[in-house]
């Protein structure tokens, strides 16, 4: 079977995945929109910008080696286990001290300990199995949807539950603690190759040798990604956070998801396919058209219906975001594209190119931020999003024209 017959295949139950993931995390926002207020979704996001920030800090680049590398799985997996646990650990430690911090930041003490339980979130996902590569490293896409769409709703089903118990912030949290612990038993029932308490130096300096170029990557993608709740949340408080995290969650994320759906099947193959220039061109290109078409035919309805379906999905008290949805809609659009040049610089390891292009994003999402959301308020965030996604293109367009310049 060819490579670009792999890569429809796996962008097809990509898709499939993105798609069902959504629905239900869709299902799930609707739901929980009836239940907490937008101020308990702000608190949430506050909680996930310290739990990206730990996570970014301590990347250690595991599952890119055990993708990349051409041995066998089983001699990097016992160290990469104990590397992860000692992340998890590590994570742990840093969200709780800087749930100390946050809770000073916004004036809101009880960001403290609902970080501190969130904590357990990196602790236990430390410990999955890291045989759970497989699925991509083999291009056994099928059985990783069953995976994926399996624990998407056990979250979700936990999560609607906890908040008709509690009615707070706390159940979307306890739903990931759920989630973690349900994906750790699984990643050890599913898989025969099962790590064990081994510290190999030798192979713990190759997977952390890899992260020197991956964990700037890292870093600048979670700031760029979380650097606006960051920020939002100081200048307009947690109500409207809470209105932003929604209002992204229905318009930007679904593209951005879709993209990564394409990511996921074509890294592999870009990776197997490297040294051959004029094939990898090609898969580049056919992979960036069946993207942009997709992503625009999701698009169109969030342009077309805006107040319908923000009343349908969520209810009357979160039409506020409607003015904000096409900003938000468009600039998914152009992170989509960004992410598929990302993805080419992981394959062939241009991780300066990539370091590069994601400095460049964040600063200018800092500096919209700053000026856009005082001068702006609520839309002015909108604003702020589209600017950081248009003004790298050309960056990026002569990143991937150099990454391929030699295709012939």
């Amino acid at each position: 079977m060819g490579y670009t017959t792999h890569t429809l295949q796996g962008f097809s139950w990509q898709t499939i995945l993105k798609f069902a993931t959504a629905g239900i995390a869709l299902i799930k926002i609707s739901l929980l929109s009836r239940i907490l207020t937008p101020s308990d979704f702000g608190v949430f996001a506050i909680v996930l910008v310290a739990l990206g920030m730990s996570e970014a800090m301590t990347q250690t680049g595991i599952n890119i080696t055990l993708l990349q590398t051409t041995r066998n799985l089983r001699y990097y997996l016992s160290t990469a286990w104990v590397i992860a646990i000692v992340r998890g650990f590590l994570i742990a430690t840093i969200m709780t001290l800087l749930g100390v911090f946050l809770a000073r930041y916004y004036h809101n003490p009880t960001l403290a300990p609902l970080i501190a339980l969130a904590a357990l979130v990196p602790l236990i996902k430390g410990c999955i199995n890291p045989s759970i590569i497989t699925y991509q490293k083999e291009l056994q896409f099928s059985k990783e949807v069953v995976f994926r769409l399996t624990l998407s709703f056990i979250e979700t089903t936990a999560t609607v539950i906890f908040a008709l118990v509690l009615q707070s912030p706390l159940a979307l949290l306890l739903g990931l603690v759920f989630v973690a612990t349900a994906e750790v038993c699984a990643s050890f029932y599913f898989f025969s190759e099962r790590p064990t308490l081994q510290f190999h130096k030798a192979r713990a300096k190759d997977i952390l040798r890899n992260s020197l170029g991956l964990s700037p990557a890292s870093l600048l993608s979670y700031i760029g990604d979380n650097i606006d709740d960051f920020l939002i949340g100081k200048l307009l408080g947690t109500y409207k956070l809470g209105l932003y995290h929604n209002a992204y969650a229905l318009s930007h994320k679904p593209n951005y998801d879709v993209s990564k759906a394409l990511n996921y099947s074509t890294l592999p193959i870009f990776t197997k396919i490297i040294t051959d220039k004029p094939r990898l061109r090609a898969a580049y290109f056919k992979s960036s058209l069946a993207l942009l078409g997709l992503i625009i035919l999701l698009s169109l309805p969030l342009f077309i219906f805006p107040s319908q379906l923000v009343t349908l999905l969520f209810g009357d008290k979160w039409l506020a975001i409607v003015p904000v949805l096409p900003l938000l809609v468009l600039a998914g659009v152009f992170q989509s594209c960004n992410n598929l040049g990302y993805n080419l610089w992981l394959a062939t390891k241009k991780y300066a190119l990539l370091n590069l292009h994601l400095a460049t994003s964040v600063i200018t999402l800092i500096i919209g931020l700053l000026y856009f959301v005082p001068h702006n308020d609520f839309y002015g965030a909108g604003q702020a999003i589209l600017f950081s996604r248009l003004l790298p293109l050309p960056l990026l367009a002569l990143g991937i024209y150099r990454s391929l310049r030699h295709a012939t």
